[in-house]
């Protein structure tokens, strides 16, 4: 096993951080294992892991940079990630992105799988996501071998991948990276953004503590307020009674 750890700024205690994995089966001449983490707030790449890692040891890495980075949202593929995502939830670790299938069965049934799937359906959007990202400096890449092959992912027939004899690992863990920006961005977004009470289909304002006893609104409605005011008026002991029954 082996793997480089380039760091290019260390966590901020109030900084959030994501990073998207791509892992590999940990073989010599295979593809590498990669983990891009970026800034939350700036979309700025912080770190990168790279080498020749098992899926096991994958998932132990990730965990410990998660940590580091304030518990960061972690996001694996999952199309064969060997059990990364497993022995990253075993070990504890809280801040997992996941996906929920639809079975199409009654009762809202879903199944949960941990990490992101990337197929023909969503890769081209993944991989647009990215490019119009980096075109905005919305995230910013630093790692010099992330951009190296960069010049070496290419569109082959209908499909976004390295050059034969080329590599994409770092290229993929980077595009995985930024849909993590993406929910981490939406979710803080959800967050922070006060869901306030509609009535009669307009937005309730602070303060607004008395809204069942406001005036009604339908002529039906004003007719049985005006009935229960008159009677109240002339039997103080009404409300006690209607108290009692309720």
């Amino acid at each position: 096993m082996a793997y480089d750890l380039r760091i290019w700024s260390k966590p901020i205690p109030s900084e959030s951080y994501v990073i998207g994995g791509d892992p590999a089966e940990g073989l010599e001449h295979g593809d590498d294992s990669v983990l891009e983490v970026l800034s939350g707030s700036t979309g700025e790449q912080v770190a990168e892991l790279q080498g020749k890692v098992d899926p096991f040891t994958f998932g132990e890495l990730a965990a410990m940079l998660g940590t580091y980075y304030n518990n960061a949202l972690i996001g694996i593929e999952n199309n064969k990630d060997g059990g990364a995502n497993r022995v990253l939830h075993e070990m504890g670790y809280t801040n997992i992105y996941f996906e929920q299938k639809d079975m199409g069965e009654p009762y809202d049934k879903h199944t949960i799988k941990l990490g992101i799937n990337t197929n023909i359906r969503n890769r081209h959007r993944l991989i647009s996501q990215a490019r119009r990202w980096m075109e905005d400096r919305s995230a910013i890449p630093v790692s010099k071998h992330l951009v190296g092959q960069f010049e070496t992912f290419v569109l082959r027939s209908t499909k976004f991948e390295a050059i034969p004899g080329g590599h994409d690992d770092l290229v993929m863990a980077w595009v995985i990276a930024i849909e993590m920006l993406r929910v981490h961005l939406v979710m803080d977004e959800a967050k922070h953004t006060e869901l306030k009470p509609l009535w009669n289909g307009v937005e309730v304002s602070d303060g607004f503590g008395d809204e069942f006893d406001a005036e009604p609104t339908n002529i039906i409605d004003k007719h049985v307020e005006q009935a229960r005011r008159k009677e109240l008026d002339e039997r103080p002991d009404y409300a006690a009674t209607v108290e009692a029954m309720v």
